[in-house]
């Protein structure tokens, strides 16, 4: 081995990669060139990017005059029917009342329901009788857990609004952490792949920059698994990234004689698996968020040329 490379001192490798600043991203705490200047923006590419902030603008109005608005209005009205529930549950004709109403149900939709059914399913299956059966069970657990908390007659509206909704509200709780314990595993989980494939596009949008030296070297280790060890795998199991090749090879260097020189010792070529982990490590090491990440990868694709 004993190769020498040099990076820079000049060069016009070292100039496209400045007038890109794509390598300044890996700099020790540099992390505010995130913020840097972007290149000029295609006209289709900035009208198109116009377009979709102003979407996401328009989204947010309707979801103030929609969706939110519409949401408020089902907690009002379950708040209402939680208090008639309420009511009939004190009544000293309670019995006659549910007796009545389950009548009235079995008449009206031709079901069979039990006479131990609570108030509040009998309530929930005559006023929301068009709903579907889901959506009529989570309206029934809210009154249930309301019942079970001594909620006040006017008050699970404002339960239910500070707990952001029925769902949030039901999930609350040891089955709330839970749930919140596995939506935040999935979470990192969708953030580490999307890092891995940042750095992927930040790679190969570095590789096709003008003027990007080229190393001629045998000391290459192939780590990608041969076809005698996948011949041994079953068909099924090859997509697995320990079985697929990778798609850059990592070489290990020390510092040269001279600034800006390198002397390469080894060079792997490992599988997707190494090749992840290894990429995954460097993004976290940016200082840098994915949404910035995304920012500058985004905008450097859409100004290189086609």
């Amino acid at each position: 081995m004993g190769e020498i490379v040099t990076m820079g001192s000049g060069s016009e490798s070292d100039a496209s990669v400045r007038s890109l600043g794509l390598s300044n991203i890996f700099q020790r705490g540099a992390n505010g060139v995130l913020a840097m200047k972007m290149p000029n923006k295609n006209p289709e590419v900035y009208e198109a990017l116009q377009q979709v902030n102003q979407l996401a603008k328009d989204y947010e109005a309707l979801k103030i005059e929609v969706f939110l608005r519409a949401d408020r209005a089902s907690w009002v009205f379950l708040s209402n029917v939680y208090d008639y529930v309420l009511r009939i549950n004190r009544s000293v004709r309670k019995r006659q009342i549910k007796s009545d109403l389950l009548e009235m149900v079995k008449l009206r939709d031709r079901i069979s329901i039990t006479s131990a059914a609570e108030t509040e399913t009998l309530v929930v299956r005559y006023v929301f009788s068009d709903m579907a059966r889901q959506s009529r069970n989570n309206y029934v657990s809210v009154i249930q857990k309301a019942l079970a908390m001594d909620v006040k007659p006017g008050e699970l509206l404002g339960v239910l609004e500070q707990s952001r909704g029925i769902a949030s509200w039901l999930n609350e709780g040891l089955e709330g952490a839970e749930t919140k314990k596995i939506a935040d595993r999935e979470q990192r989980k969708t953030q580490r792949t999307d890092s891995v494939s940042l750095m992927r596009r930040l790679f190969e949008l570095m590789a096709r920059g003008q003027g990007v030296a080229s190393v001629n070297t045998n000391q290459v280790a192939d780590w990608t698994p041969s076809a005698r060890e996948l011949a041994t795998v079953k068909e099924s199991n090859k997509a697995s990234p320990k079985y697929q090749a990778g798609e850059f090879v990592f070489f290990v260097a020390t510092p040269g004689a001279s600034p800006n020189e390198y002397k390469l010792i080894q060079g792997f070529s490992a599988a997707r698996d190494f090749e992840d982990q290894l990429l995954l490590q460097i993004a976290s090491r940016l200082g840098a968020n994915n949404e910035q990440l995304q920012a500058v990868v985004s905008e450097f694709e859409a100004s290189m040329p086609n």
